[in-house]
C-alpha cells in the first residue's frame, strides 16, 4: 500500500503549488490570463478524445506512430497525429518524431490501468454532461439546476432513462470512490464497529474497502433496486458478500434501523438544505440512539483561494441543485435534523470525515 503524507504535509505542498500557479498567472498580462484560463475547455476536450478514442490503450504496449494508431482505430491519419501532438503538448504523451509514447500522466487513460481514470474523463467529457455545463448563466441567473432544460428530464431520471450514460456514470462514481479511498482509510478506524450501513452506496465500491478495513465488520448497502445485481456483483469479487445485507429502497423515505455505523459519501451536497434536512431527519429517526453518522463530503474552505469543492458547488447547481458547505453550514443544518457534528476529520484529498451522533 502506498504511504501517504500527513493531512499537514499535503496541504503545504497544495498551499505551494498554488502560490505558483498564481505567480505564474500574475506574469502574464490580464487579457492573455483570460485566455488560458477559457483555454481549458480545449484542453479537457482533448483528453476525452484520447480517452474515449482509445488512444492511450492503443499505446499500452509502448511507443508507436500515429499512423498506426490511426490504422488501429480507425481514424484519419492526419487529424490522430495532430491531437497525439496536442496531447503531448499537455503532458499526457511523449513524442519522438511522429511516435508517441504514454507518459506517467496519461497512463490513467487506459482502460486497464490500475488507477484508470478513464471512466471519470469520458463522463465528464460527455456532450450529456457538457451542455448542461453550457447553461451555467442561466442556472446562476434562476438559481436552479439545468438538467432538465437541457434533458427534458431531471439528472436522476435521466440515468434511470439512459442506460449508456448511466453506465459511465456509475463506473466514474465508482473509480473515484476508489480514488479517496486510501486517504479516507488512513484517517479513520473503522474495526470499532460491528455493523455498517452505507447508504446510497451505489455499486459498493466504498462498502467493500470499509468491510476489508474492519473484517470483523457486516455490511449492509441500501440503494435502488436497480442497482443492486452490480452492486452484488461487485462484493462478491471484492471477498466480503458474505458479511453483507443487500437492502432496496429510498433514503428519503428510510435508511435500515439495525446500523452502528451510517456512511454517506456525497450525498448530502445533492440536495438543497431543506431537502437535505429532510433526509438527515429520515437518518436521525430510523439510526439507533448510540449509533454514528459519517457524511464524506468536501468541505469549502473560508477565504478566496481556489479549491476543488468550489468548483464541485457549480457543479451541483447545475446538475441537481444542491450545493457544497462549509464546516459552519454542515454543523446548522446538523443541529436542525437533532444531530451533533463531533469533529471533522479532513484528508489529504478532496473529502473530508464528518462524523455526527444523536444529539442528546
Amino acid at each position: 500500500m502506498t504511504r501517504l503524507p500527513p493531512v499537514r504535509v499535503a496541504r503545504a505542498a497544495t498551499t505551494v503549488r498554488t502560490a505558483v500557479q498564481g505567480l505564474t498567472r500574475r506574469m502574464v498580462p490580464p487579457p492573455v490570463g483570460v485566455l488560458e484560463l477559457v483555454s481549458g475547455l480545449i484542453e479537457a476536450n482533448t483528453v476525452y478524445a484520447v480517452a474515449k478514442l482509445g488512444v492511450a490503450d492503443a499505446l499500452a504496449r509502448g511507443p508507436r506512430a500515429a499512423a498506426d494508431v490511426a490504422a488501429e482505430l480507425g481514424t484519419n491519419p492526419d487529424a490522430t497525429y495532430r491531437l497525439m501532438r496536442a496531447a503531448a503538448g499537455y503532458g499526457l504523451l511523449h513524442q519522438d518524431g511522429d511516435r508517441f509514447d504514454l507518459t506517467a500522466l496519461g497512463r490513467p487513460l487506459r482502460s486497464d490501468a490500475p488507477d484508470s481514470m478513464r471512466a471519470v474523463v469520458l463522463m465528464i467529457g460527455d456532450p450529456r454532461y457538457q451542455s448542461v455545463w453550457a447553461r451555467l448563466p442561466e442556472s446562476v441567473t434562476t438559481g436552479t439546476a439545468q438538467a432538465e432544460a437541457v434533458h427534458g428530464v431531471s439528472m436522476w431520471e435521466l440515468l434511470d432513462r439512459d442506460a449508456d450514460y448511466a453506465a459511465t456514470f456509475n463506473e466514474a462514481m465508482t473509480r473515484l470512490t476508489a480514488l479517496d479511498w486510501p486517504t479516507v482509510a488512513a484517517a479513520y478506524d473503522f474495526t470499532p464497529f460491528r455493523r455498517i450501513v452505507d447508504v446510497g452506496g451505489g455499486h459498493g465500491r466504498l462498502l467493500a474497502s470499509m468491510l476489508g478495513a474492519a473484517p470483523a465488520a457486516e455490511g449492509v448497502l441500501f440503494e435502488q433496486e436497480s442497482l443492486l445485481p452490480a452492486a452484488e456483483e461487485l462484493l462478491r469479487e471484492a471477498g466480503v458478500l458474505s458479511r453483507c445485507r443487500l437492502v432496496g429502497g429510498s433514503f428519503h423515505d428510510r435508511v435500515p434501523d439495525d446500523g452502528d455505523l451510517y456512511v454517506m459519501r456525497r450525498v448530502v451536497h445533492d440536495l438543497d438544505d431543506e431537502q437535505a434536512l429532510a433526509l438527515l431527519t429520515t437518518v436521525r429517526r430510523d439510526m439507533p440512539a448510540g449509533a454514528t453518522l459519517l457524511l464524506l463530503e468536501s468541505i469549502v474552505p473560508p477565504g478566496s483561494g481556489p479549491d476543488f469543492a468550489k468548483t464541485l458547488d457549480l457543479d451541483m447547481l447545475l446538475f441537481a441543485g444542491g450545493r457544497e458547505r462549509t464546516e459552519q453550514e454542515y454543523a446548522a443544518l446538523l443541529d436542525r435534523a437533532g444531530l451533533g457534528m463531533t469533529r471533522v476529520v479532513p484528508t489529504i484529498s478532496t473529502i473530508s470525515l464528518v462524523e455526527v451522533r444523536p444529539a442528546a
